[in-house]
């Protein structure tokens, strides 16, 4: 079997260690990257890597703007926030910008352990107290204009080659922004996407 390859990023190398030990017990998944700063991570990134377990505060820098860079050079890359923040704004921000899973980090292993493994079969996951905040929160987020504009132009059948070039972005920068509308709307697929952004009048 196949073991899922994670990534583990976090500045406090006690946490990490026990992190990695905890990971390495289990049967489909294995630790085959570490890192302390955003540096260290584009450094240590490869191919092996499916999953990253990410400290959003880094001491080099923002863990948000990292996941961009490291989606750039491994577009299969999937993000599990290990963080302290709970604010519904910030979360949906994380979203947008590609993080699939968030799991607080005095959370028990099971709870990580679930949300590899839900994230890695392409879902979303939220520990229970997030998802209580966002149902008394529903609102979706709207979506920027560049992402409406993307919707648009594939809404009438125009290739994802055809979008990148109107757009003036790169073809790999356009397959980022569609999973983070797919993230933004709840939803798998580019075509899910389409149906609920028609619902909403998010598209004509």
């Amino acid at each position: 079997m196949d073991k899922i390859g994670i990534m583990l990023v976090d500045d406090h190398n006690i946490f990490r260690e026990g992190l990695k030990k905890l990971i390495d017990m289990e049967e489909n998944m294995q630790v085959v990257a570490e890192a302390d700063s955003c540096t260290q991570a584009l450094q240590n990134l490869s191919r092996d890597v499916d999953i990253v377990l990410l400290d959003i505060g880094l001491p080099d820098g923002d863990g948000l703007d990292l996941c961009e860079r490291m989606t750039q050079s491994c577009l299969h890359l999937k993000f599990v926030a290990l963080t302290t923040y709970d604010d519904v704004t910030f979360i949906r921000k994380a979203m947008e910008r590609g993080v699939h899973g968030f799991v607080p980090k005095y959370a028990f292993f099971d709870e990580i352990k679930s949300a590899i493994n839900m994230v890695h079969k392409g879902g979303t996951y939220l520990y229970p107290g997030l998802q209580a905040e966002l149902l008394l929160n529903p609102s979706t987020p709207g979506l920027s204009d560049l992402e409406s504009s993307i919707l648009q132009f594939i809404a009438r059948g125009e290739s994802q080659k055809e979008v990148a070039a109107k757009l003036y972005i790169s073809l790999s920068t356009l397959r980022r922004r569609i999973r983070g509308i797919c993230t933004k709307l709840g939803v798998k697929t580019l075509e899910e996407a389409l149906a609920v952004a028609a619902r909403k009048g998010l598209v004509r």
